[in-house]
């Protein structure tokens, strides 16, 4: 499966190009992710939205360590200007 080879910016690269392929806002994305809508994604949400958006089943650690390089105050969660600013980075 080449685990050792993922990386978090191949996995932003995806979404991104998930999201221009479906026309989706990164607002539009986050809408979707926060399944519970309370203004953050945790990790089983960010684990479901990423296997819906782009079919990938990424491991419990791979998860973590999105949320490790999105959240920027330690919440390990991700609410929507993190988000943004994440995938905004790699544009």
């Amino acid at each position: 499966m080449g685990e050792e080879n993922w990386t978090v910016s191949e996995a932003v690269a995806k979404l991104t190009a998930a999201l221009n392929e479906k026309d989706m806002t990164i607002e539009g994305l986050f809408e979707k992710i926060d399944a519970d809508s309370d203004g953050v994604i945790n990790g089983p949400e960010l684990h479901h939205g990423i296997r819906d958006m782009l079919g990938d089943m990424l491991s419990p650690g791979q998860i973590s360590q999105m949320i490790q390089a999105f959240d920027v105050n330690g919440d390990h969660r991700i609410d929507l200007s993190e988000l943004k600013t994440a995938m905004s980075e790699e544009e």
